[in-house]
């Protein structure tokens, strides 16, 4: 599926010190992807509000008067004129909330906070990944302002063709001449642990695997850059790649995830899951297969 040429973000605000890094990182995204227009959003559980501030024209008050204030501090770090609306509401499941409003916006890439040192468990916006039908990225308050490097995670499934046509937006669009991309696939033999088998089989064993996708990457993909091939060795495949991300002080990472299965199911598979707990300075680009809309 081609992407669409303009990117509608939708950029969830916790009013916390985050956003401040969250609306800073839009006015370098714009260096990055071809946005057209930003929704900052907000919820607030009308549940978790005093009775007295529950009547509708109390909550018109607190809407217009965030509504104010974010007005006036996002422009102050909004550079360029990128076209941007503040929106607020009230509802007891925030997801379900954003759901909609990006539904409302035609949102096609949602931009969430990742905190790293500030308080905050994510847990929004692990729910808002796997929920979502279009792509999420999380930006940690620790990012790099002059970001290097792209890393494409590469796992030879259906997410994979998503994760180059991402990061051949980046790179055809990207205004940062210094920007590298470098593919990578974490080799993992599951059978190198088992007894009996000596050191000397398994290096031979993971040089072969490490050939055969070399060589099935230069097939799919030949006028990509060479496909760097990682084993694992004693990790798991997420703490591997988020090991390699770290060691080559990638500023963003595109990788796939599995988003909702079924109406009582949230999963987004295991890789994916588990570098959502990993501690990275990295922006986190989730992208999903066969999105339609």
């Amino acid at each position: 599926m081609a992407l669409t040429p303009k990117i509608n973000v939708i950029a969830g605000l916790d009013l916390s010190e985050m956003d401040q890094s969250l609306i800073q990182y839009l006015q370098l995204l714009t260096e990055l992807l071809p946005l057209s227009k930003v929704t900052f959003f907000h919820n607030i559980k009308q549940s978790e509000l005093p009775e007295s501030f529950k009547s509708p024209e109390k909550l018109h008050t607190i809407a217009n008067t965030l509504k104010k204030k974010l007005s006036d501090t996002i422009p102050t770090l909004l550079v360029d004129q990128l076209p941007y609306d503040v929106e607020i509401t009230f509802e007891d499941y925030t997801e379900l909330s954003f759901q909609k409003m990006a539904k409302k916006k035609q949102s096609n890439l949602a931009v969430l906070g990742n905190k790293q040192h500030l308080e905050g468990n994510g847990g929004l916006a692990h729910k808002l990944i796997r929920m979502l039908p279009f792509e999420t990225l999380l930006v940690p308050e620790t990012y790099n302002p002059k970001p290097t490097k792209v890393v494409e995670a590469i796992d030879f499934s259906k997410y994979t063709a998503k994760v180059m046509q991402w990061g051949s937006l980046i790179k055809n669009y990207s205004q940062i001449e210094e920007l590298t991309f470098q593919p990578i696939n974490i080799s993992k033999l599951s059978w190198q642990f088992f007894p009996g088998l000596s050191n000397a089989e398994i290096k031979k064993n993971t040089q072969e695997d490490v050939k055969i996708k070399s060589e099935k990457w230069t097939k799919l993909y030949p006028t990509a850059r060479p496909l760097k091939v990682i084993p694992a060795e004693d990790k798991n495949i997420a703490s591997a790649l988020m090991y390699h991300v770290k060691k080559e002080q990638a500023d963003v990472l595109i990788m796939g995830v599995q988003g909702l299965t079924s109406l009582t199911t949230l999963f987004m598979g295991s890789v994916a899951n588990e570098v959502l707990y990993l501690e990275t300075d990295t922006c986190l680009l989730f992208v999903k297969h066969n999105i339609e809309g």
